[in-house]
């Protein structure tokens, strides 16, 4: 249990240096392209040490988590293509405001994706104490996603944001 409490205190501060990595650029900007990396091998981790598993009907629940994988890995693909053309580097703004694609039906399918990975894994590996973990983890996702919403993308974006907000839901579909 200590170390998905290790785990869990290494991906909150993974988020705290993405947003730090955003306001100082010039000194920290080389994290942005790193950050992406920790935040999907953080909680992928947290499966491979000593703990308790659910006693599940595990054929049933791995090729649910193998679907879910496979699915989130998609949503982030597809995502990344509509935002950059290319792989998303988490903690950076887009010039415009991207509204095709999966966009145009949730405001994160990036996080969304991911969200779709870790429950993925967690279902394949059945661990009880990375199953906490990753509550702590879908948290904080989600607050990541309210503070880029209020802190980087409603001031650049204004009322356009605030009109796609009301049409589209965070994660999911309205």
């Amino acid at each position: 249990m200590r170390v998905q409490i290790l785990l869990t205190a290494l991906f909150a501060l993974n988020l705290a240096l993405i947003w730090l990595a955003h306001a100082r650029p010039r000194e920290l900007g080389w994290y942005r392209s790193v950050a992406g990396v920790f935040a999907v091998l953080i909680p992928l981790a947290s499966v491979f040490f000593p703990q308790p598993r659910f006693e599940l009907d595990y054929f049933w629940w791995r090729i649910a988590g193998g679907l879910f994988i496979a699915g989130g890995f998609s949503l982030i693909g597809w995502a990344a293509s509509a935002l950059t053309g290319g792989w998303p580097r988490p903690g950076l703004a887009p010039e415009r405001l991207i509204t095709g694609g999966p966009y145009a039906l949730v405001r994160h399918p990036v996080y969304l994706g991911l969200i779709f990975v870790l429950a993925g894994w967690w279902w394949l590996w059945a661990a009880v104490y990375s199953f906490y973990f990753g509550m702590v983890c879908l948290a904080l996702i989600w607050a990541e996603a309210y503070l880029e919403e209020k802190l980087l993308l409603e001031p650049k974006f204004g009322a356009d944001f605030r009109a796609y907000r009301q049409r589209t839901g965070m994660f999911w579909i309205k």
